[in-house]
């Protein structure tokens, strides 16, 4: 009985502690089950908030347009993004999403740390205080339901995550070649030859002959071996990229008066300067250089309102004939029977009626034999000798006569007597003292033979007499004008020589093949001089092809044609206008400018009559009867001087080949705006504009600097670091000095690129075009300072911004040349301030030379070493952190890496690159080349493509967006 009592009293006290057990059980079974349903939440919580700030703050844009750097579109992603999430088998709901926060993952100079110093509530739309959004925080619920937990009263737990996605930051430097090979697609001349396709030039006179004209179309373009210099693109679309000739402009404000300065304040009133008028134009083809067909009806030469003239000319004009409605302006050169033709286009033929006349003699129907001449073209009667032969009807009427009359009067004898003709050629037809050319030609004053008569007043004059060009517009050595009764020996003391004949030998010496205007002596004392105002005056009259001013991308040329040029009086924008016009009429006569390099080379002979200028002086002859008044020659009658190319032939063309080749000309100086289609240099810019566009829309936290390299053209930096997307544009094509201006929304400064010496009042730095060699370590070590936090660099340079240190540093090295050129650099360690500093000591050393190159690998291995931890002086340091090591890129722009053109140098500037990108992290030691889509050839849009790709995938080659929470 006492046993079973004490078995049922411990069954009563089993009971209780079993449930107690249970119970227990039960709580590890719920924290079991219930925390770890928890945690599961919490993962998938967590993949929400992740996927959702990565999703988000990849949404968050600087992209043009955007409003509040597109957060509610971010926001609405980063929402989407999160609720696409599962928590365990049901999506997550809007409810679950506690808060969304935007900041700026922003470098703090002072710490050198980035971080966020301030989150907004999104849901808020908070306006930036500055800067853009870079950074997303996203907080996450998940109301996690439990199980076994709830025979304790807990029902519910809530779990959180919390996910912060920044765009990671990066300094990125472009190293852009604005070296003089970038504008080897738009050269006008080089190796003696002309490198412009467009067919549209003058085919009448000495042009219908068919070697002058192949040497001013090219049809090929043109290697040295070393490089490729393909046809230009100064008047037709080429692949180098469209005309040239269309990037100038003017202010029509002193249209009616060229001679009043004029300053442009409003850019929406300038016209374009040259295609002064818009000819419908169709089947261009740049890619094999095919101009392009224009429409020319309704053209008028004297149309002052850019809209019928009066360039581009139509192609009649090339012939001098009248065609399609449109009748030729300007003086028809004769045919070598004395006609004027106006339908037949056909010059270079046997016949008398077609082919232009060479000499006087031809034109007047004479012939010579031995040192006589003899009446008709076939006649044998003696004449007179050569030395004093003169036709009294031609010196009295010139070009006003009706020569095709006169010929047939006088049949096979001597020149008929004074003022028994006078037969003159219609109103229509009367001597005008220029010719027009074709498209962009522009007009000249040179015919051959000169008309005979001496120059009466002006353009525009009731008793305006044209005449004689070389007594108009050339002066003797005293600067008087030329005197044909003035007796001396020109063959014994050509120097000396002021008569007629004098002007032939002085000004139209052939020796040694040089241009159509030359003469002996030196620049101080020269046997000629140039009739600057006539000249001028000339120039403004009617049709007036050149603009009363000329300006392009923030560059003034000129602001008026003065009258004179004359320094000594006007006011400082008129001397200035003096100095340009001056040289620029030298340059088109020829005065000091007798190297083939310059407007389509040197001067022609003439394949019908040997070139020649007579040697011997000439006499005076009172005629046959020996009844006409004592006179010499105004000429010998059969001198076949060399004849112009482009020389002598004012106009656009001949314009833009002057600022064009200003480097080539004197102080190795290209004006050419930044702004014009000058290529490569313009493909480049047009590529890397759109790359610009690139990193505002998708790289908001990437920071960015320019550097130019040219030697000694470009010695500094371009853009400083930051985020002027604007100002990185502008950089590409504005002057270096009106940046700032410009970047501020300035839209009328500009400069002139000349002092009154007509030298350089500007660094070769400050226009962004084509000039100098390859010194790839300029820009290298100019690419470094813009990376380096330095804080010894001169923030009027460098900006306040520098490197930023723990931001991954880029450099993209871009080039069309192989180095020859070496700039010094001196390197200071001081830590992580180290700097390159420049000595301005720059030494050429060939193409290839390996100096250069070794340099440059130098500053490269210096970029990607390791960033020191302290910036005392003394340590060496380069750019390079832990988890982001800087990087080279190198890029090869065009014609010099195109295969087809069998470059000499491709080889080694390629071998140069894969270096660059071997030392630079990028490429592999060893190789010889670097990727192919890194290699920018093809036509012009090809280029432009292809950089902008090869540009987004090297920006896309680093993690852009990450996690740091």
């Amino acid at each position: 009985m006492i046993c079973r009592q004490k078995s049922q009293a411990r069954r009563g006290i089993a009971i209780p502690v079993i449930a107690i057990c249970i119970i227990g059980l039960f709580a590890f079974v719920a924290l079991a089950v219930d925390l770890g349903m928890l945690a599961i939440s919490r993962t998938h919580a967590q993949n929400a908030a992740d996927i959702a700030a990565l999703a988000g703050t990849r949404q968050l844009s600087n992209r043009p347009g955007v409003v509040n750097s597109n957060l509610a579109q971010a926001v609405a992603v980063a929402r989407d993004a999160a609720t696409s999430n599962f928590h365990r088998n049901e999506q997550f709901t809007l409810a679950q999403i506690e808060r969304i926060d935007v900041g700026q993952y922003l470098y703090d100079p002072v710490s050198q740390q980035f971080r966020v110093s301030t989150w907004y509530n999104a849901a808020e739309n908070p306006t930036p205080p500055s800067g853009s959004w870079t950074a997303m925080r996203v907080r996450m619920t998940a109301p996690q339901s439990t199980y076994f937990m709830r025979i304790l009263g807990v029902n519910t737990m809530t779990t959180y995550a919390v996910a912060t996605a920044v765009y990671r930051p990066r300094d990125i430097a472009f190293v852009l070649d604005m070296t003089g090979s970038m504008q080897f697609s738009s050269l006008f001349n080089y190796g003696s030859r002309s490198h412009n396709p467009d067919t549209l030039i003058p085919r009448f006179g000495h042009y219908s002959n068919s070697t002058i004209q192949s040497r001013l179309i090219s049809t090929t373009n043109y290697s040295s071996g070393a490089y490729t210099y393909a046809r230009n693109n100064f008047t037709i679309y080429t692949p180098g990229g469209p005309p040239i000739i269309r990037n100038f402009y003017f202010d029509p404000a002193n249209l009616s008066n060229p001679t009043t300065p004029a300053v442009a304040v409003n850019p929406a009133n300038l016209r374009n300067a040259f295609h002064r008028w818009n000819p419908p134009e169709s089947g261009a083809n740049s890619d094999t250089y095919t101009p392009p067909t224009y429409d020319f009806t309704g053209y008028d030469a004297f149309d002052t309102t850019n809209s019928r003239g009066p360039t581009p000319a139509p192609y009649n004009f090339q012939y001098m004939t009248d065609s399609g409605g449109i009748t030729y302006v300007g003086d028809r050169w004769r045919r070598a029977d004395g006609s004027i033709n106006k339908t037949d286009t056909t010059w270079s033929t046997s016949s008398t009626s077609t082919k232009p006349a060479t000499t006087l003699i031809e034109l007047l129907g004479y012939n010579i034999s031995g040192s006589n001449v003899r009446g008709g073209t076939s006649g044998t009667t003696v004449i007179t000798t050569i030395d004093r032969f003169r036709d009294p009807i031609w010196e009295q009427y010139g070009y006003d006569l009706d020569i095709v009359a006169y010929r047939a009067a006088k049949g096979n004898g001597p020149p008929l007597n004074p003022g028994s003709f006078s037969t003159l050629v219609p109103p229509q037809d009367r001597f005008k003292g220029y010719s027009m050319g074709p498209g962009y030609w522009g007009k000249t004053f040179f015919i051959w033979p000169p008309d005979p008569r001496a120059p009466v007043g002006s353009p525009g004059d009731a008793n305006y007499v044209p005449g004689d060009w070389r007594r108009r517009y050339f002066l003797n050595r005293n600067g008087n004008p030329f005197d044909p009764q003035v007796d001396n020996n020109p063959s014994t003391s050509p120097g000396a020589s002021t008569g007629f004949e004098g002007i032939n030998q002085v000004l139209l010496n052939n020796a040694a093949n040089q241009l159509t205007v030359a003469g002996f002596g030196t620049t101080s004392n020269p046997n000629w001089r140039i009739n600057y105002t006539a000249v001028l005056k000339w120039i403004k009259s009617d049709p007036q092809v050149l603009p009363p001013n000329l300006r392009a991308g923030r560059i003034v040329y000129y602001t008026s044609i003065p009258d004179d040029v004359n320094t000594s009086s006007g006011t400082t924008e008129q001397r200035l206008d003096k100095v340009f016009w001056k040289n620029y009429i030298d340059f088109v006569l020829g005065w000091n400018y007798i190297n083939s390099g310059y407007l389509y080379g040197l001067g022609d002979s003439w394949s019908i009559a040997a070139t020649s200028i007579y040697q011997n002086n000439l006499n005076t002859w009172t005629g046959p009867s020996n009844n006409w008044p004592s006179a010499r020659p105004y000429m010998r009658y059969d001198d076949s001087p060399n004849r112009p190319r482009l020389h002598f032939w004012f106009g656009p063309l001949s314009m833009v080949a002057f600022i064009a080749q200003r480097y080539q000309v004197s102080s190795n100086v290209n004006w050419l705006p930044g702004t014009c289609y000058e290529s490569q240099c313009w493909q480049l810019k047009a590529g890397m504009n759109s790359v610009v566009d690139d990193l505002r829309n998708n790289r908001p936290n990437d920071n960015f600097g320019l550097v130019f390299f040219a030697a000694s053209h470009q010695n500094g930096i371009r853009v400083p670091m930051g985020q002027d997307y604007t100002a990185l544009k502008n950089a590409l094509f504005y002057p270096r000095s009106l940046l700032n201006a410009i970047n501020s929304g300035n839209t009328t400064s500009e400069i002139r690129p000349y002092n009154l010496s007509f030298s350089d009042t500007i660094s070769r730095a400050e226009i962004p075009n084509a000039a100098g060699s390859t010194d790839p370590v300029t820009g290298f070590s100019y690419a470094f300072n813009l990376l380096s936090p330095s804080t010894y660099l001169p923030a009027s340079t460098y900006g306040t911004i520098r490197g930023r240190r723990g931001a991954a540093k880029v450099v993209i090295f871009e080039t069309d040349g192989v180095p020859n050129t070496v700039r010094v650099f001196n390197f200071r360690m001081r830590g992580y301030d180290s700097y390159y500093e420049s000595t301005d000591s720059v030494y050429g050393v060939g193409d290839g030379g390996a100096d250069s190159m070794n340099t440059a690998y130098a500053v490269v291995q210096q970029i990607v070493k390791p960033m020191a931890t302290t910036n005392a002086s003394g340590v060496d340091s380069g750019l390079s952190l832990p988890n982001a090591p800087a990087r080279v890129y190198a890029v090869a722009f065009g014609d010099l890496f195109d295969p087809l053109n069998n470059s000499t140098f491709r080889t080694t500037a390629l071998q140069f690159l894969a270096n660059v990108a071997a030392y630079g992290g990028t490429g592999e030691m060893g190789a010889t080349t670097i990727p192919d889509d890194q290699i920018i050839t093809g036509t012009y849009q090809q280029r432009i493509d292809r950089l902008r790709n090869c540009m987004q995938r090297i920006f896309k080659s680093g993690v852009s967006v990450t996690l740091i929470e």
